[in-house]
């Protein structure tokens, strides 16, 4: 049985309210970002935030897949969660490239849309793929060391997108991602498979989650571990409910809407835990400076 860092880290909860200070960039290690399109595997136009590190050869660089509730506000900002982990990945100097999934689509968020018009384990793997190849033919990325992140429903794309068996992996792909890291993604469906991972994952979840339910991740985990797949890790902070990363989200109840629950709605937790979230800004930081320096 492979080893599994299941770590349950005690966090306290600040106030509400708290402001948590954004990770400082350095202005000259990191180009203006621009909007680039190139095609998901399944032949979407899709279009894709580029943040480019500052380097003078070619680096690492990470793939974000946003949550159900997408890339973009109303207003058509990018979400804090993933502004914040944008800054957070350019202060460690890799190239960022944040995928659109849902506006090319014809939808900004789907969270509380009931039968989800986009799907985790159909499209997004395909936008993962359709991304990494765009990248891998940037000539400041070094292509053997790109990163899969995603958050929630992204996360649940990445790991569909990992699987072993990805029917989306694209049969003359060349270097695949280096490696991936996960937020609280919803197991409970890729865990009715023969799911085992093809590449190394860090799982990062909380125990109080109530929207996609830390267990089975555990299980998942456990199971592709005991099965050969590639290694993979689980860190469970307590106290943590859904979302516990962002920067500064108010602990709430919110209603989020999907097929898959008995009455097509539920009631969730979410928001800031500022000490999981410190922590496991700690953890991912040197989780991918391990991988991009030695994959093994």
């Amino acid at each position: 049985m492979r080893f599994i860092a299941l770590i349950i880290l005690t966090a306290t909860l600040g106030a509400a309210c708290q402001t948590i200070a954004k990770p400082s960039v350095t202005p000259s290690s990191v180009l203006e970002p621009h909007r680039v399109t190139f095609n998901s595997g399944d032949g979407t136009p899709l279009s894709a935030y580029l943040f480019r590190a500052n380097t003078a050869t070619p680096g690492p660089a990470a793939i974000i897949l946003h949550g159900c509730g997408g890339l973009l506000t109303k207003s058509g900002k990018m979400q804090k969660r993933e502004t914040a982990w944008r800054e957070i990945l350019l202060a460690e100097g890799y190239t960022v490239l944040l995928v659109d999934s849902f506006n090319p689509r014809g939808h900004r968020t789907i969270c509380r849309i009931k039968s989800r018009p986009v799907l985790p384990e159909r499209e997004r793997p395909h936008d993962a793929y359709g991304a990494l190849e765009w990248l891998q033919s940037q000539s400041f990325v070094d292509p053997s060391r790109v990163a899969l992140m995603g958050w929630s429903n992204g996360a649940m794309a990445m790991l569909w997108t990992i699987r072993d068996d990805a029917r989306q992996r694209p049969m003359d792909l060349g270097a695949d991602f280096i490696a991936a890291v996960g937020f609280y993604p919803g197991c409970i469906k890729i865990g009715r498979t023969d799911f085992k991972s093809a590449l190394p994952a860090l799982l990062q979840v909380g125990l109080a989650d109530n929207w996609t339910m830390p267990k089975p991740c555990i299980a998942l985990v456990e199971t592709s571990n005991e099965s050969g797949g590639a290694a993979m890790q689980i860190d469970a902070y307590e106290g943590a409910t859904h979302g516990f990363d962002h920067p500064n989200s108010k602990p709430r109840a919110i209603t989020t809407k999907n097929s898959v629950y008995r009455s097509g709605e539920k009631s969730v937790s979410v928001g800031t835990h500022p000490g999981a979230r410190r922590k496991a800004i700690d953890r991912v930081k040197a989780y991918l400076r391990a991988k991009f320096e030695d994959p093994k």
